[in-house]
């Protein structure tokens, strides 16, 4: 049987036999309705890729003006957001990468665990039995720090001093007397020569807490100034993508991604990076050359203990907001063409309205036209 628009019946068949029809209905027993097979349009939004397929499905008996009883089966129009995502490879690591070079001549004596974090203040590695702590700053360390002198890398050491609990002095530009006072106070707890001067390899600035990635200067070895020590990352979490140069259009940086981790877990994520070089790739066994650019998306939440995996990542191919939206069980196909749905009164009652289809996403549809407002009833299939 074809839905019909507003009256929510079905034409009479006009095949022979119809008058016998008609009569045997009103030998029906009174209060059995009528029932008849409403055809569903669903559309479904591929998960992978973000193709579109279409199926149809048989939803069984639905009411219509004039029913005694409910649908079975109902829902709600709602006012919401929709977004669509397609789907791509990334690969789930730290952020950023750098090499420790050292600036302390001598035998180095102690390293931190791979895989660990070392943070503000803490011993990144010790040379000759002293430690090379970690200071939060962009700007490298590259002089003696002493009384007289001005600078960034002085600021970013006063600051440090005053972050560890040290003060007595203001955080600015200038070393003076009394941020010698300080640094003495800061090498005594070290169990450094309290000379109230920082030389120059004793501090290393970086812009957070890193995590040590490997060793690259054993325990024992004698260790030169520029010579690596160490290789770190942030502690921050990132996926990196190599994006098809064709979706280029759909990421920006401080955009928003969804990350599916390899434990079922989803996360959120936004897109700090987004490369100008296209990179090519050969194809094989007779496929074409691949093109891409980076893309690289921070994390939001916490990952676990998984160090580093493959990913898939959703990033926004389409969105659409403020819009109204039924699941697309509750499409149904008109006999006039297009598409409708069947709207419940307070009564119970079922009249078939027809709608205007916009975007797919998330097992729902945004309508338009029929009247329909947010928190209208709606039938849909089993």
């Amino acid at each position: 049987m074809t839905a019909t628009t507003e009256s929510g019946t079905a034409p009479r068949s006009e095949e022979s036999g119809g008058d016998s029809h008609e009569a045997a209905a009103r030998h029906r027993p009174r209060g059995r309705r009528r029932r008849g097979h409403w055809i569903i349009a669903a559309v479904l939004v591929a998960a992978a890729g973000g193709g579109v397929y279409y199926a149809t499905a048989d939803a069984g008996t639905a009411s219509v003006a004039g029913s005694d009883k409910p649908t079975r089966h109902t829902d709600k129009v709602t006012r919401q957001t929709l977004v669509n995502s397609k789907q791509v490879d990334g690969t789930l690591g730290f952020k950023g990468s750098t090499s420790v070079m050292g600036r302390l001549a001598g035998t180095v004596t102690g390293l931190p665990g791979i895989g660990g974090t070392v943070s503000r203040g803490e011993r990144l590695y010790g040379v000759d039995g002293k430690p090379v702590v970690l200071l939060y700053g962009k700007s490298p360390a590259y002089r003696d720090m002493k009384s007289g002198d001005k600078g960034e890398d002085v600021r970013q050491l006063e600051e440090n001093l005053q972050a560890l609990g040290y003060s007595g002095f203001t955080a600015d530009s200038e070393f003076t007397d009394l941020t010698a006072q300080a640094v003495k106070r800061w090498q005594k707890a070290l169990g450094l020569a309290r000379t109230g001067k920082v030389e120059n390899g004793r501090v290393v600035f970086a812009p957070g807490a890193l995590r040590i990635g490997g060793h690259k200067t054993p325990v024992g070895s004698d260790v030169r100034p520029g010579q690596p020590v160490l290789t770190c990352t942030s502690s921050k979490r990132q996926v990196h993508v190599d994006l098809d140069i064709g979706d280029r259009s759909l990421v920006k940086k401080g955009g928003t991604a969804t990350v599916a981790l390899p434990d079922g877990k989803t996360v959120k994520g936004t897109i700090t990076s987004v490369g100008t070089t296209v990179k090519k790739t050969p194809g094989t066994n007779g496929t074409a050359d691949k093109s891409t650019i980076g893309v690289d998306i921070e994390l939001d939440g916490g990952v676990a203990d998984i160090t580093e995996a493959p990913v898939t990542v959703g990033i926004q191919s389409e969105k659409k907001e403020n819009v109204l939206t039924v699941p697309i069980t509750a499409l149904l196909a008109l006999r006039e063409g297009g598409y409708g749905v069947e709207v419940i009164g307070a009564d119970g009652k079922g009249t078939v309205r027809a709608v205007k289809l916009g975007m797919f996403a998330n097992g729902r549809v945004e309508v338009s036209g029929g009247g329909l407002t947010a928190g209208t009833t709606v039938g849909v299939a089993a």
